[in-house]
């Protein structure tokens, strides 16, 4: 209730996070702690190019979320640190959306979840960040993709061709969720799904 409207892609995750009960007991950082590579805010995190504070008896230290996750299930925080803060840089970029693609729309895990970050000068991208969860053994950078929007202007043939691109990313497994090939499917279509609502308003 406190974030209710400071991050608008927050307004996005919060409904589609587990079910009221665990949402009301459960905390950010717990969510990153487990280090699960379907856990649904490390993508809308990393889209926001967080940083997390650790710290133990031996003082602080900030790591940027992007290099947090060293393996599957796998961090940098050490046994004896905890995640005291989550600091998110701002301003913060006005085109954001998060897309969870899950077998049931609520309450579900996630087969694919995406979260992206883009800010657009005169009609060209100037900003990108894409993070990207269930594709690979940790939650990761889309960078390959942002890389081919970034400069680009934001029309259909850069989206096309950048969802090519993200399509491709991560290693995406066969698993009761969802086979590899539809979760790279399912990618690319919400690049172009984030651009139609970009472009019809359907953003906040």
């Amino acid at each position: 209730r406190r974030l209710d409207g400071a991050i608008p892609l927050f307004d996005e995750v919060f409904p589609q996070f587990a079910s009221r009960l665990i949402r009301n007991g459960a905390t950010l950082g717990g969510n990153l702690g487990t280090a699960s590579p379907i856990g649904d805010f490390p993508p809308a995190l990393l889209a926001l190019e967080a940083d997390l504070v650790l710290a133990s008896v031996d003082g602080e230290r900030t790591v940027p979320l992007a290099d947090y996750f060293t393996g599957y299930r796998q961090t940098a925080r050490r046994p004896d640190e905890l995640i005291k803060a989550i600091r998110i840089p701002r301003p913060l970029p006005p085109l954001t959306a998060f897309h969870k693609i899950a077998k049931r729309r609520f309450d579900d895990i996630s087969s694919v979840a995406v979260g992206y970050a883009v800010r657009l000068d005169g009609g060209v991208v100037g900003h990108a960040r894409i993070g990207l969860g269930g594709i690979a053994a940790t939650p990761l950078r889309a960078s390959a993709t942002e890389a081919a929007l970034i400069g680009q202007p934001w029309n259909e043939a850069t989206v096309e061709a950048a969802a090519e691109v993200l399509a491709a990313e991560g290693t995406p497994i066969d698993d009761m969720r969802a086979s590899a090939a539809f979760r790279a499917a399912m990618m690319g279509q919400s690049l172009l799904k984030f651009y139609y609502e970009s472009t019809t308003g359907a953003l906040t």
